[in-house]
């Protein structure tokens, strides 16, 4: 267990934050230097230094109350804070007493032979809020120990390549013992597991939040903005909006990963010690996708004897939505209570293929647009490549090694992975990460290009749609344009005055960014001035996107709000204020005009923390439909190829696919940690998702 004091300061500038106290809050963060801090603010959820001391207290009161012989001799309740701080209130160890002819320690035969198992796999639920804005999750809890080991089908071969573009073949591995069966709960791992912490995985309390990873404040940067600017108020001219997108995650892991693959029945999770030195795993809250430095929340190893094909197996109820029509799209939030999921929806362990090898938390995964190959960014400084073709029953990965020059040698950067895209036909992927450097590999795993022009980490990359160049964006406050062939930055852009969190190509030469800074910047390659800015949301815009016809720039923020705007306006069209938490991700559907799917009409989906995906029609700027059934922030949406369909991922280790046009629930799979990442294949048949504890999964939804 470790902590810094920027960590501590955090937690006591959110909670004077959080009580009200706004002017020392402020002079409290400018004397701390917060703004200079790596923590992601985005993934620690509300009440997070009341929640951590409520926990202290509770393990105290324990610890007084425990006689060595683990017997409670002396309850001890209701002690207070102060009382728990001061060594002389602390009652002497009571003395054993045992029953006459019972030894101390004897186990009660009446007692049922697994009456103390649950009590394993009761971890506090991870709710990131943020970032996962998760008490416990990812929002600001960090997993003190994880194993540091991973486990290899012995039918498994595994390619390695770093960042150097060797290439080393493992046949092998470590292997499973033991049956290797669906039900099987058998990974060999190579080192300790420690479990003094929840796993980024787990439910949490309210308030939590992952990405998203996840993960959207940076450095200097917290949930509410900058430290230096606590309690300051937007006067722009748009309405405010609340939502965080954790495009990046910042944590980093020592240990190499291995690979493997484990049936859809089970296998421990392994996943590395989070490296004390790197402030953040934006992650870990929910979703963590994304914001800078921020609390690292690294999952757990332990699986808790939880399968990884299980899904949830709640109390039937017909799966419904809300839906409603609120005119004009602004409203109170009504209170929404989570419905039960019908179990004849859960996708058998038999379709799900859980993909072990990474050994931290994975932030991020994307479908090869030509290829059944899935692409996976984690906090193990790896990315990884994963045939799920049909023919291909083993899952070969290949393991691409981030590594950046020391000393004259090639060693791993023990940066996370926060971002990765594939260019249009499929051939090149490129890679974000929190060191710095942006890289370019071939699908056979060898790099091509090491682009280093940022001066921090890097959280949101994409290829524009001709494939020649790349776009990214960084905590340095500046976005890139880069020239894929060459791998030498054609362009960078200097107009953000805070961490750059998210861009989107609007045409082949034009984008958006969005930053910690509430701004949103339009800009065109050769220009060296925005071509338009735009205004109105009061706190962190944590993801942009064009509609597919690149007229309409949808937003979402920290302030709870969605907003759509048009280049032909100052002000935004449509100011969408429905959701009760921060706002992590929006995507729009693949249809209407000049899309494949023209004739059905254009529909933006977003993800909250407040544990709801809502759908909305952007014409008339109302949700018709608000899908309820997640218990935990949303980090995750994506539409099917087609747009009937909506895949979401939560920290509640949930994949839901609803129908867009209904709002029903269709097919529901429980994984075994906080999803960060959902994302179609191209065909529409296959789901792939990326989880806190290490683990990737693809749902096969044919036959279905």
């Amino acid at each position: 267990m470790s902590f810094s004091s920027d960590e501590v300061n955090f937690l006591v500038y959110r909670y004077l934050q959080e009580s009200g106290f706004l002017h020392s809050a402020y002079v409290f963060g400018i004397e701390s230097h917060i703004s200079q801090s790596n923590i992601n603010g985005a993934l620690v959820p509300p009440a997070a230094l009341l929640t951590i001391l409520q926990k202290g207290l509770l393990y105290t009161e324990v610890e007084w109350s425990v006689g060595e012989d683990g017997e409670v001799a002396r309850p001890i309740e209701g002690l207070s804070l102060i009382d728990a701080v001061m060594p002389e209130v602390k009652p002497p160890k009571p003395i054993v007493k045992t029953e006459p002819g019972k030894q101390p320690g004897a186990v009660d035969s009446s007692a049922p032979a697994g009456g103390n198992q649950n009590s394993q796999n009761s971890k506090p639920e991870i709710k990131i809020e943020p970032g996962t804005g998760a008490a416990g999750a990812a929002a600001g809890n960090k997993t003190a120990g994880s194993t540091t080991g991973t486990s290899t089908p012995t039918d498994q071969t595994t390619g390695e390549v770093d960042s150097s573009g060797n290439t080393a073949n493992n046949t092998g591995g470590a292997t499973y013992t033991g049956n290797n069966g669906a039900g099987g709960n058998q990974a060999s791992t190579t080192g300790t597991n420690n479990t003094n912490t929840p796993a980024a995985g787990e439910t949490a309390q309210p308030g939590a939040g992952q990405k998203k990873s996840q993960s959207s404040n940076e450095a200097g940067s917290s949930s509410g903005g900058n430290a230096g600017n606590a309690n300051a108020t937007s006067t722009d001219d748009a309405a405010s909006s609340t939502s965080t997108n954790g495009n990046s995650s910042t944590s980093s892991s020592v240990e190499q990963p291995s690979s493997g693959v484990t049936p859809a029945g089970g296998g421990t999770v392994s996943t590395s010690n989070p490296d004390a030195a790197a402030a953040g795993g934006a992650s870990s809250a929910a979703g963590a996708k994304v914001p800078s430095g921020a609390v690292t929340i690294r999952v757990g190893a332990q699986g808790n004897n939880v399968q990884a094909g299980s899904s949830t197996a709640q109390n039937s109820a017909p799966s419904g939505t809300i839906s409603s029509s609120t005119g004009g799209g602004a409203g109170t939030p009504a209170a929404l209570v989570p419905m039960d999921i019908d179990e004849s929806i859960e996708i058998p362990e038999s379709k799900a293929r859980v993909l072990r090898g990474h050994e931290s938390e994975v932030f991020i995964c994307a479908w090869n647009p030509s290829r059944d190959l899935l692409a996976s960014g984690s906090g193990d400084s790896t990315a990884r490549i994963w045939d799920m073709s049909d023919a291909n029953t083993n899952s070969n990965q290949l393991v691409l090694r981030h590594c950046i020059q020391k000393g004259g040698a090639e060693v791993p950067s023990n940066k996370d992975v926060t971002s990765l895209d594939w260019n249009c036909d499929g051939s090149l992927l490129a890679t974000g990460s929190y060191d710095g450097y942006a890289r370019i590999w071939k699908t056979d795993g060898r790099l091509a290009s090491t682009l280093g022009q940022h001066k921090g980490p890097i959280f949101a990359l994409k290829w524009n749609k001709c494939g020649n160049y790349i776009l990214s964006a960084g905590v340095d406050k500046t976005t890139i344009i880069w020239d894929a062939s060459t791998g030498q930055c054609t362009q960078q852009f200097a107009f953000h005055s805070a961490p750059a969190l998210d861009v989107d190509w609007q045409t082949n030469q034009a984008f958006a960014s969005c930053s910690t800074d509430q701004r949103i910047h339009v800009c065109r390659l050769g220009v060296n001035e925005p071509i338009k800015t735009f205004k109105g949301h009061t706190n962190e815009v944590n993801a942009i996107k064009w509609c597919p016809q690149g007229q309409l720039l949808a937003s979402c923020s920290d302030d709870m709000t969605l907003k759509i705007w048009s280049m032909n306006r100052d002000r935004c069209c449509h100011d969408l204020q429905a959701h009760s938490k921060e706002i992590y991700t929006i995507k729009w559907s693949p249809t209407g005009p000049g899309t494949n799917n023209p004739n059905t009409n254009l529909i933006l989906a977003s993800a909250s923390f407040d544990s709801t995906v809502r759908l909305w029609d952007v014409e008339r700027g109302s949700c018709i439909h608000t899908l309820t059934k997640h218990t935990e922030p949303v980090y995750s949406v994506a539409f099917s190829p087609d747009g009937k369909h909506l895949a979401s991922g939560s920290f509640d280790k949930c994949v839901h696919i609803w129908s867009t046009q209904t709002g029903q629930l269709v097919h529901s799979y429980k994984g075994t940690g906080g999803i960060f990442e959902v994302c179609w294949n191209s065909k529409g048949t296959k789901v792939g998702a990326s989880a806190s504890d290490g683990s990737v999964f693809v749902l096969d939804l044919r036959k279905f």
